[in-house]
């Protein structure tokens, strides 16, 4: 048995070591003492899950004084006693610990369904208590982040930063340290046995601070419940196709060394290089009036738009571009894939202030073209099966006008009128300026904004939502009472109870962060509603109002009505309807339907 000993908050903590299998005597009785709340942890060899070679190094358990480490990689004594543990422990807390669950049923054959309903995790607690990032003035999400506000600036910095010092000390990356550190190191020692000491101590301060209004609707049961659907689908995967893939790559890579050749025939051997491009655009008469931080001339996509005519503009904007699709679009998708060709996406399901879903990793489907299929034809349905798009229509504006009970809007969408035209009228503008002046609304955004978006003048901009304003007086009633609860408390809750901070110079964002919120929400309930009827297997992403299926060819219409009638909702009068769309094999042939709504 090893011991390391370390202090928090003038706190003496022990991190016990198992070092032989005469050690779990101890464990076994620790784990029986504190059977009511363990904290835990995993150490692994990155964060590939889904890798073949993907191995779990250590298990850890914990008090708030106490930890015990258990090296799996070793022996497999400690991994069937790590499993015990978890299996015994009445209730388990972890930050983030969807990847502890992945990385213990990958590697050691624990499924999560065995872990998840007893499992609290921090990051989701810690959400409900203040979701703000810390550079927003909260207290961020990340262990070390919420180690430093909650619970202790120095073992934050001493024991959560002391990662990036293995690595420096090794002379490898920090994604390369967690296979490289040897397991008798100290220092990683310190740093495994020290995360479930502090996930049970975040715990006991979180728990209690979650809104009482948020514990009353039952928000903790929720977000544990959704991340755990979440997560599932994470682990069905996506099928890629590969070859797809890997055309697009070399042709991307074509098509970047075309129009890097271009740049460099114009002065620019490396497009990545600003001072080569400031340099050269100065020298073709190009004035650049920004500058960046240190002083040197600002070069951005925007400023190398606005020269639309110009040969070494458009070079250095498309090469880069084909470069970046390339590598984040398709490189990353086939450098992730599984053994049996599927991409994992890491689905943070309660993520932005608002708690709306981020995906991340090899799938980075937020970052898709809106309305185009060229990338989203890399993603199959499974082998006789299509794939499905479900999708609930105009989402944010239904929450609005049931919220606001604005009696135009509801009229609108009671007799199927076209609000966008509604709004065009009021204002004198063509349609596709209403359009963009009732989703600015929603998601936020001035006169300044529309002109922009629209080409506009600013006065046609602030006429055009002033009579947004005018036609629709409940929405700007709804705003008013937001917008003064900001004001009075510095935060507002939504119909599901969730607090949100809102900063009282930017009071008027209330609005937009309550219809956000809110439509997060009933996307939210749609994947836990589906997931109690059997559909999570099929589902393969959930992108803001969007939810993504693989269902057999032969049911597919059968399966997509049901599914889009469990999605549906009604709130206060208002339906907030889902429109399935059945496409081929690939997710984006759906968009290539004469008749898609993408």
């Amino acid at each position: 048995m090893k011991r390391l000993s370390y202090t928090i908050r003038s706190t003496p903590v022990q991190i016990n070591i198992v070092e032989t299998v005469d050690d779990l005597s101890r464990f076994y009785l620790f784990v029986r003492d504190n059977r009511q709340l363990l904290g835990w942890d995993t150490e692994t060899t990155g964060l590939d899950w889904w890798s073949d070679d993907f191995r779990v190094r250590l298990v850890q358990f914990g008090t708030a004084d106490e930890s015990w480490v258990l090296p799996v990689e070793l022996d497999s004594h400690f991994t069937d006693a790590a499993v015990w543990a978890l299996g015994f422990a009445s209730q388990l807390v972890a930050h983030n610990g969807t990847f502890d669950m992945h990385a213990m049923e990958a590697a050691c054959g624990l499924p999560m369904e065995a872990v998840a309903p007893k499992s609290l995790d921090t990051k989701l607690l810690a959400h409900l208590v203040d979701p703000r990032a810390l550079k927003e003035g909260g207290s961020g999400l990340r262990l070390e982040e919420l180690t430093a506000y909650y619970l202790c600036t120095r073992t934050a910095a001493e024991v959560k930063g002391s990662a990036s010092q293995i690595a420096r000390r090794l002379k490898v990356s920090r994604a390369e340290m967690w296979k490289a550190v040897d397991l008798t190191d100290d220092e990683y020692l310190l740093y495994a046995g020290c995360d479930p000491v502090l996930a049970y101590r975040l715990c006991a301060r979180l728990l209690p601070q979650v809104p009482p209004r948020s514990r009353r609707a039952g928000l903790i049961s929720w977000e544990h419940r959704l991340a755990h659907i979440t997560a599932k689908i994470e682990r069905t995967g996506y099928l890629l196709d590969v070859d797809y893939a890997l055309e697009q790559i070399a042709a991307l890579a074509s098509e970047q060394r075309g129009w890097q050749a271009i740049a460099a025939e114009h002065g620019v051997e490396n497009v990545a290089s600003t001072r080569q491009v400031a340099q050269a655009l100065i020298e073709r008469g190009i004035k650049i009036p920004g500058r960046t931080k240190t002083g040197l001339p600002k070069v951005d996509d925007a400023l190398l738009a606005s020269y639309p005519d110009d040969p070494l503009c458009q070079a250095v904007i498309r090469a880069k571009r084909a470069g970046k699709w390339r590598t984040t679009w398709f490189e990353n998708a086939v450098l992730n894939r599984d053994s049996n060709d599927r991409v994992h996406a890491s689905i943070n399901s309660c993520q932005a202030r608002t708690a709306r879903m981020t995906i991340t990793g090899a799938v980075a489907a937020q970052t898709f073209p809106a309305s185009s299929s060229f990338v989203r034809h890399e993603f199959l349905a499974d082998e006789g099966d299509v794939s499905v798009s479900i999708d609930y229509g105009n989402m944010e504006l239904r929450v609005l006008a049931a919220y606001s009970q604005d009696p135009v809007m509801l009229d609108a969408f009671r007799d199927g009128k076209d609000l966008h035209q509604i709004t065009a009228d009021a204002a004198g503008v063509p349609r596709k300026v209403g359009k963009m002046a009732n989703f600015l609304t929603v998601f936020g955004g001035g006169p300044k904004a529309l002109a922009q978006q629209a080409g506009i003048s600013l006065e046609l901009a602030r006429a055009t939502l002033a009579a947004f304003n005018e036609t629709y007086r409940g929405v700007g009633r709804l705003a008013d009472r937001l917008t003064r609860e900001a004001k009075r408390s510095g935060y507002i809750y939504t119909a599901t109870g969730r607090r949100l901070p809102v900063d009282k110079h930017r009071a008027y964002s209330a609005l937009n962060y309550f219809i956000q919120s809110s439509s997060r929400d009933i996307t939210a309930r749609a994947l836990i509603e589906l997931d109690k009827a059997g559909f999570t297997p099929h589902v393969r992403l959930p992108i803001h109002d969007e939810l993504v299926f693989s269902f057999p060819r032969e049911r597919a219409g059968e399966l997509a009505e049901q599914a889009a009638r469990i999605m549906e909702i009604t709130i206060r009068g208002v339906l907030i309807p889902a429109e399935p769309e059945i496409g081929d094999r690939s997710w984006g042939s759906i968009l290539d339907l004469a008749d898609s709504k993408h």
